[in-house]
């Protein structure tokens, strides 16, 4: 596979998920006009704010599995089960839980960091400076490769046949840049109100659109 094919499957993805990018995006622009100019959205999230720095990495650990792990499996049996659960949702929720525990403290880190390095205001320079590091560091060079290595290992199993595929640049090309272009069609609008949160608010906000 070359660039130009990797770059295909990836903008086809794109497009299949532009309509529900669409609602996503309408979303977040109604939490975020919520928050500012409704007094109850506000003080609700403060809440949730001073909960998750009473519980520190914990909430990221918690929240992560049930916006990634759980609910997937728990719509996965509603709408295509006909709310009949089998063995494979047990097996899928605490194989997943994992990669979404460990990503979601990761982020929590990562969250912490950028306000060190750019500050914790909502200026323009400084959104965009925390948006281009995520997107353009964070993104492509730690989640992405971690999400789709530990994807492939539990789909094939730990064995080094399967390593020797992660660490193919084929892998790169097939895997990891497709779902890294549709990742920024549909995420990059969605970090901008990440970071325009206060930061005791970034993380819930990022939960909020995995739900989604």
């Amino acid at each position: 596979m070359n660039f130009r094919t990797a770059f295909q499957i990836g903008f086809r993805a794109a497009r299949a998920n532009f309509l529900p990018g669409l609602l996503l995006q309408a979303i977040m622009v109604c939490f975020l006009a919520a928050y500012f100019l409704h007094d109850g959205t506000q003080a609700f999230l403060t809440r949730v704010g001073e909960v998750r720095q009473e519980m520190g990495y914990l909430f990221a650990f918690i929240t992560y599995i049930i916006s990634g792990a759980f609910l997937p499996e728990v719509l996965r049996v509603a709408f295509f089960q006909k709310f009949r659960p089998r063995l494979a949702n047990v097996r899928n929720f605490f194989t997943a839980a994992p990669l979404w525990a460990g990503l979601g403290m990761l982020v929590d880190f990562f969250y912490r960091c950028q306000n060190d390095w750019f500050g914790t205001g909502n200026a323009w320079q400084i959104v965009v400076a925390k948006v281009l590091v995520d997107q353009l560091l964070y993104s492509p060079f730690v989640a992405t490769p971690i999400s789709n290595s530990y994807l492939a290992f539990r789909s094939s199993g730990l064995n080094s046949e399967t390593a020797r595929e992660v660490f193919s640049w084929n892998f790169v090309l097939e895997r990891m840049l497709p779902s890294q272009i549709a990742g920024w069609c549909v995420w990059t609008p969605g970090v901008f109100v990440v970071y325009f949160m206060p930061p005791l608010l970034q993380l819930p906000t990022a939960v909020l659109i995995m739900c989604f």
